[in-house]
């Protein structure tokens, strides 16, 4: 049976979290309230939620292709590490041997400490990683080897998180003039990496984060997409996250096909709390990649 293959590129981060009462001043002796430990990374959430998303759809055992096999092409510490098996362990649903690189000798995973102040609700981040990043080569080889033994039946999405341009756009032009069956989709979330706005001219879905269409002048997410129809292939879908302004996406092509959702809001007497909004982008992601892979029958 041909199955559906969904590849997602980019870093994985184990976060380490203090819960304090208030932000420390400096050489300050603080105790923290609370400890907590998890695996993050926004191509590894997205993976996270797409298996679980998979898991529950009632329809996918009725499909041909059955539900999409999910890969992870990360950087990781050595594969006998402490931190690997973390990582490894956290996505129990996604393959993460088969593509992924293994840095022979690294210990630590690329990491992040949050404090996290309960006075004023913020978290100050101090990130570290000393695993060596992935070049293009790297890529190429990861990515021609799992083609090889596919049958021409199978399909693959490969979506990028779009942290290094000079390494993004390779690896996006590659597929695009070797493996053109297979399909891309980029995330433009941080505007200093303005240059990763021309891998979307191979993209098949772009996603803009509100924060990278306000900095580039604009104040909603219809007129921004309205200005990204030059420079991105045609037919392909955008999407823009408006935080509680929701989200919207244009579908190019001879009949532009426009849809918009709103944030989701408690109605009537139902009571909900957030218990947190970090991911949220990522959840997102994983919806649209979850419906373009395993709903060809639903609009936009």
């Amino acid at each position: 049976m041909a199955r559906n293959h969904i590849i997602c590129v980019g870093a994985v981060y184990i976060d380490t979290i203090l819960t304090v009462p208030h932000f420390p001043i400096e050489d300050e002796k603080l105790r923290a309230r609370g400890l907590s430990r998890r695996r993050g990374g926004n191509t590894a959430n997205s993976l996270e939620v797409l298996s679980q998303l998979q898991n529950q759809d009632p329809t996918i055992t009725t499909k041909t292709s059955g539900a999409a096999a999910l890969h992870l092409l990360a950087v990781l510490p050595d594969e006998h590490s402490a931190s690997a098996k973390f990582i490894c362990e956290s996505i129990p649903g996604v393959n993460t041997a088969g593509v992924s690189l293994f840095r022979h000798g690294y210990e630590e995973a690329a990491s992040s400490y949050i404090i996290q102040s309960q006075e004023t609700r913020s978290r100050t981040i101090v990130s570290i990683n000393q695993l060596p990043e992935m070049k293009f080569e790297e890529f190429k080889q990861r990515i021609e080897a799992f083609a090889l033994p596919l049958s021409a039946e199978e399909k693959v999405w490969v979506h990028f998180e779009g942290r290094i341009p000079e390494v993004t756009y390779p690896c996006a032009e590659f597929l695009r003039d070797a493996l053109t069956r297979f399909r891309i989709s980029v995330e433009c979330e941080k505007p200093e990496r303005k240059d990763i706005a021309k891998v979307a001219r191979f993209a098949d879905v772009v996603f803009y984060s509100k924060l990278w269409a306000e900095k580039n002048g604009f104040g909603d997410a219809k007129t921004f997409l309205e200005a990204q129809r030059e420079g991105t292939k045609e037919g392909a879908i955008l999407c823009c996250t408006w935080g509680s302004g929701g989200a919207t996406a244009l579908q190019k092509g001879a009949q532009e096909t426009w849809a918009n959702v709103k944030a989701w809001h408690v109605s009537g007497e139902e009571q909900a709390q957030v218990v947190d909004t970090i991911g949220a982008g990522d959840t997102f992601i994983a919806g649209i990649l979850f419906s373009v892979n395993n709903h060809d029958e639903w609009d936009l």
